[in-house]
């Protein structure tokens, strides 16, 4: 047997890279069919080869066993990744800060960095990158101004991308596909324009896929989503999920304090110094969602 890579998982087939680069195309074996967890993207994987890759043809193989996982993000559902790049445009569609949070939540409860990048900084003005550079004061994770009309940012990411498997998320229409052709053109991703009616994007990428960069990382580029929820977190969980809130743990008059209503918190003392207002209102917005 060998090991490899899941790339891809569409209908019951696997892409299966190797550690050579060469891919196959597998089944599972009928097992792991009957398992609870499902193979995706990221997945490393035993598969043992029944014909070799020729030319520009892909392999055959059976996929027998599934290795643990390091991390899992369940949407985008994929594993085994680096870091989350959470993509957001400035414009058509307007930025979704509280979407920005939930994946970072959700990022966070794996112990996965977290990159914000603020896509098509062409369609505003300097002033208004002022006042968003006021909105994120103080932020908790670097954010990085992209256009990937002009070029502007790109550099930037593209060196935060390389060497590492990162997880791009983001709702359909913020540019992911677009960043990545500009960052390395022969991908040639699908993209689409947003609609002028409803100001959003349209579903371009159908499937999560791992993608090998030129600079030695892999982008896993993944379908766009307007919903995200947080099921899978407790509400005690939570504040450990905001690394601003979770750097003053010990100092509230209570052990199990969850920042909302207790006296002797500390939240109100750094509230605008250490701790932003938008993601404190964010933080107090997903304690009532999983309260309920």
């Amino acid at each position: 047997m060998q090991q490899g890579k899941v790339i891809k998982a569409v209908g019951g087939f696997f892409s299966v890279r190797d550690r050579a680069g060469s891919e196959y195309l597998c089944r599972a074996r009928g097992s792991l069919k009957k398992g609870k967890q499902a193979l995706i993207a990221g997945d490393e994987v035993m598969f043992e080869p029944l014909k070799e890759p020729s030319g520009d043809e892909s392999g055959e193989g059976v996929v027998e066993k599934v290795l643990p996982r390091a991390n899992f993000l369940p949407r985008p559902p994929v594993a085994n990744v680096d870091q989350v790049v959470v993509v957001m445009s400035l414009k058509k569609p307007d930025c979704d800060w509280q979407m920005i949070s939930r994946v970072a939540v959700l990022a966070e409860k794996e112990d996965l960095p977290v990159l914000v990048c603020l896509n098509k900084t062409d369609l505003i003005s300097p002033a208004e990158i002022g006042r968003l550079n006021n909105l994120t004061d103080p932020f908790p994770y670097p954010i990085i101004y992209t256009s990937a009309l002009s070029g502007n940012g790109t550099d930037d990411l593209e060196k935060r991308l390389a060497g590492c498997c990162s997880a791009l998320a983001g709702p359909s229409g913020v540019g992911k596909s677009t960043l990545l052709n500009f960052i390395q053109p022969g991908l040639s991703l699908q993209t689409a324009s947003v609609s002028e009616k409803i100001d959003r994007g349209r579903h371009t990428t159908r499937q999560v896929t791992l993608l090998t960069l030129d600079n030695g990382g892999t982008v896993v580029d993944t379908p766009g989503f307007s919903r995200l929820d947080l099921k899978s977190l407790e509400p005690e969980q939570l504040a450990g999920c905001f690394p601003e809130l979770e750097a003053i743990r010990g100092r509230c008059g209570f052990r199990d304090c969850q920042h909302l209503n207790e006296p002797n918190c500390a939240v109100p003392e750094e509230l605008g110094r250490t701790i932003n207002p938008m993601r404190f209102e964010h933080y107090k917005f997903f304690m009532q969602e999983l309260s309920q």
